[in-house]
């Protein structure tokens, strides 16, 4: 091509690929085998770079056939001056699978990019899972620890304090076979009040003794029938007068040790905090099947399956519904003056818990407790 942007001379392959015999191309000007756009694109741009540097490499245009189908081609250029005239050599390479390639490269591009993205990811999921572990082995350490503890308070219940109790109740019972005028009367208060009082710690040793030693024992597992269970430990109470409404009960699983001691735990605390006065003691019994989700403590993990849903409740004196939780605290009493030593509730707590249930208490002053266990059933 001359400066003057007219054909000089064509390839064979150049007439091959536009249609157009050399003859109907020489003399004319470049513009008849580009689009306006790459007609704007080589006036604007191709042409004068390669007057300034002699030469442009693997710019894309768009040439057209002499039928007007676009053919995407490489244009390359080179500037020469041959007997005194300029002269442009092109040569046009054409890229038919330009766009295939273009989103080949992209997609390897994006493959790339996500394989990084992913890399860093599990690079995030690996620190945060050595974080959890290290958090994981400091919360087992501080659990062992407590065990620990929990095993020597257990001995040290076991033991050290049982011995000095066996003492005082032998120095008890020694001035107690005294001669009756061998005491004052001052003396003999007293001396009751220590028999009251060791009596009382004795029980309340036993049952830290059973609550610290809860989660030791090898229990074995089985299919329950709870409503033998409840009738018999119903039949143990109607002699003081306590009236039972008992209603058909599921089996669950569980060991039958354990969920005797619940549900005696349970009755017994509905008896001892009955109303005072002619007002007969009323326990109620019953117990359904419902879905429930089986995680207790993970946050956003949902497995809902099947529980016997069992419910005691009473006609007794009630306390407090903002008190639901504080009542299954060990040692937790609402009222000082309230019989029993405040362990009933965290014991029947803790063999739920055991058997991997739930339980909660709802409540009204004067208007008698609801005590609700969700078990596993068979």
């Amino acid at each position: 091509m001359d400066a003057e942007s007219r054909f000089v001379s064509v390839n064979p392959f150049a007439c091959e690929l536009t249609g157009y015999h050399a003859d109907e191309l020489i003399g004319k000007r470049m513009d008849i085998l580009l689009s306006v756009a790459s007609r704007i694109y080589f006036q604007t741009h191709i042409y004068p770079l390669v007057t300034l540097y002699n030469s442009a490499n693997e710019l894309y245009v768009t040439i057209q056939t002499r039928q007007r189908v676009p053919i995407p081609v490489l244009l390359n250029a080179a500037a020469h001056t041959h007997e005194g005239q300029l002269l442009i050599y092109f040569t046009f390479i054409p890229v038919h699978q330009r766009r295939l390639y273009e989103k080949e490269i992209l997609a390897a591009k994006k493959a790339a990019e996500d394989a990084l993205l992913r890399n860093d990811e599990l690079l995030k999921l690996q620190q945060r899972l050595e974080q959890h572990q290290a958090e994981q082995d400091r919360q087992l350490s501080q659990l062992q620890q407590r065990n620990n503890e929990l095993e020597q308070f257990s001995k040290i219940i076991t033991h050290d304090l049982q011995e000095p109790l066996r003492k005082i109740n032998v120095f008890a019972g020694l001035l107690d076979n005294e001669q009756p005028d061998a005491l004052t009367s001052m003396g003999n208060t007293a001396l009751t009040g220590i028999g009251k009082a060791s009596s009382r710690l004795r029980t309340l040793i036993g049952d830290l003794q059973l609550y610290f030693t809860l989660t030791s024992q090898q229990a074995e597992i089985e299919s329950i029938d709870l409503q033998p269970v409840i009738e018999d430990i119903s039949q143990e109470y109607e002699s003081m007068g306590v009236h039972f409404d008992l209603k058909p009960l599921p089996t669950v699983v569980g060991n039958r040790e354990g969920l005797t001691s619940l549900f005696r735990h349970l009755v017994d605390n509905a008896v001892k905090f009955r109303q005072v006065g002619d007002t007969p003691a009323m326990v109620r019994v019953s117990g359904t099947v419902v879905g429930h989700n089986s995680f207790r403590t993970t946050p956003d993990k949902y497995n809902y399956v099947d529980y016997a849903r069992i419910t005691v409740s009473d006609n007794g004196i009630g306390f407090d519904n903002q008190q639901r939780d504080e009542v299954f605290r060990i040692l937790k009493k609402l009222h000082p003056r309230t019989p029993g030593m405040g362990l009933g509730l965290a014991v029947s707590k803790k063999i739920v818990e055991l058997h991997n249930g739930q339980i909660s208490a709802e409540s009204a002053v004067g208007k008698g407790t609801k005590i609700t266990v969700l078990l596993p059933i068979a």
